[in-house]
Protein backbone atom coordinates (compact mmCIF):
# COMPACT_ATOMS: atom_id res chain seq x y z
CA UNK A 1 0.00 0.00 0.00
CA UNK A 2 1.28 3.25 -0.57
CA UNK A 3 0.12 7.12 0.42
CA UNK A 4 0.40 9.79 -1.45
CA UNK A 5 3.85 10.92 0.32
CA UNK A 6 6.17 9.16 -1.90
CA UNK A 7 7.58 7.46 0.80
CA UNK A 8 8.25 3.97 1.57
CA UNK A 9 5.43 1.36 1.49
CA UNK A 10 3.13 0.38 3.90
CA UNK A 11 2.93 -3.63 4.49
CA UNK A 12 0.32 -5.06 6.94
CA UNK A 13 2.27 -7.85 8.64
CA UNK A 14 -0.78 -10.18 7.72
CA UNK A 15 0.39 -9.97 4.05
CA UNK A 16 3.65 -11.12 5.17
CA UNK A 17 1.89 -14.52 5.47
CA UNK A 18 0.80 -14.32 2.31
CA UNK A 19 4.11 -13.85 0.81
CA UNK A 20 6.24 -15.85 2.42
CA UNK A 21 7.32 -19.40 1.01
CA UNK A 22 10.78 -20.26 1.67
CA UNK A 23 12.90 -21.73 -0.86
CA UNK A 24 14.65 -18.76 -1.75
CA UNK A 25 11.56 -16.51 -2.34
CA UNK A 26 11.95 -14.72 1.36
CA UNK A 27 14.87 -13.06 0.82
CA UNK A 28 13.98 -10.76 -1.92
CA UNK A 29 11.16 -9.94 0.39
CA UNK A 30 13.70 -9.16 3.32
CA UNK A 31 15.90 -6.88 1.00
CA UNK A 32 12.85 -4.77 -0.07
CA UNK A 33 12.46 -4.23 3.57
CA UNK A 34 15.47 -3.89 4.68
CA UNK A 35 16.11 -0.99 2.29
CA UNK A 36 13.00 1.00 3.20
CA UNK A 37 11.13 0.31 0.35
CA UNK A 38 8.57 -0.71 2.54
CA UNK A 39 7.23 -0.29 5.97
CA UNK A 40 5.86 -3.34 7.96
CA UNK A 41 2.43 -1.97 9.89
CA UNK A 42 0.98 -4.39 12.99
CA UNK A 43 -2.43 -5.22 13.18
CA UNK A 44 -3.72 -3.82 16.54
CA UNK A 45 -7.44 -4.00 17.74
CA UNK A 46 -8.07 -0.65 15.79
CA UNK A 47 -7.49 -2.33 12.70
CA UNK A 48 -8.30 -5.76 13.58
CA UNK A 49 -11.97 -3.91 14.08
CA UNK A 50 -12.36 -1.82 11.47
CA UNK A 51 -11.35 -5.15 9.49
CA UNK A 52 -14.00 -7.17 11.36
CA UNK A 53 -16.74 -4.50 10.29
CA UNK A 54 -15.24 -4.42 6.99
CA UNK A 55 -16.17 -8.26 6.55
CA UNK A 56 -19.49 -8.14 7.79
CA UNK A 57 -20.05 -5.12 5.55
CA UNK A 58 -19.79 -7.41 2.51
CA UNK A 59 -20.95 -10.29 4.53
CA UNK A 60 -17.85 -12.73 3.57
CA UNK A 61 -16.32 -14.86 6.47
CA UNK A 62 -12.26 -15.18 7.29
CA UNK A 63 -11.49 -16.03 3.85
CA UNK A 64 -11.12 -12.53 2.96
CA UNK A 65 -9.35 -11.26 6.40
CA UNK A 66 -6.14 -10.31 5.05
CA UNK A 67 -8.12 -8.35 2.49
CA UNK A 68 -9.87 -6.85 5.13
CA UNK A 69 -6.41 -5.80 7.32
CA UNK A 70 -5.35 -4.51 4.16
CA UNK A 71 -7.95 -2.45 3.72
CA UNK A 72 -8.41 -2.07 7.63
CA UNK A 73 -4.88 -0.71 7.32
CA UNK A 74 -5.29 1.86 4.88
CA UNK A 75 -8.21 3.17 6.18
CA UNK A 76 -6.44 3.85 9.61
CA UNK A 77 -3.50 5.40 8.16
CA UNK A 78 -6.21 7.77 6.03
CA UNK A 79 -6.34 6.16 2.93
CA UNK A 80 -3.74 5.42 0.14
CA UNK A 81 -3.08 3.03 -3.05
CA UNK A 82 -3.01 -0.84 -2.46
CA UNK A 83 -1.91 -2.81 -5.69
CA UNK A 84 -3.31 -6.00 -6.29
CA UNK A 85 -3.56 -9.04 -9.25
CA UNK A 86 -6.99 -9.32 -8.16
CA UNK A 87 -8.64 -6.10 -6.95
CA UNK A 88 -12.33 -7.48 -6.69
CA UNK A 89 -12.84 -8.40 -3.22
CA UNK A 90 -10.27 -5.52 -2.05
CA UNK A 91 -12.61 -2.76 -4.15
CA UNK A 92 -15.75 -4.53 -2.63
CA UNK A 93 -14.12 -4.27 1.15
CA UNK A 94 -12.63 -0.76 -0.10
CA UNK A 95 -16.21 0.79 -1.49
CA UNK A 96 -17.09 3.19 1.34
CA UNK A 97 -14.17 4.55 1.75
CA UNK A 98 -13.01 6.95 -1.14
CA UNK A 99 -9.71 7.63 0.24
CA UNK A 100 -8.63 4.09 -0.39
CA UNK A 101 -7.57 3.29 -3.78
CA UNK A 102 -7.75 -0.12 -5.53
CA UNK A 103 -5.24 -0.50 -8.55
CA UNK A 104 -4.43 -3.30 -10.58
CA UNK A 105 -1.01 -5.12 -11.70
Amino acid sequence: MSRVSGGPGDWPSAVLVEVYRGGGTDQPIDLVLARGFARVVTTGIRIARIAGHLLARVGSGSELAIDALVVATAIRLGGGLILTHDPGDLSALAADNPNVRIGQI
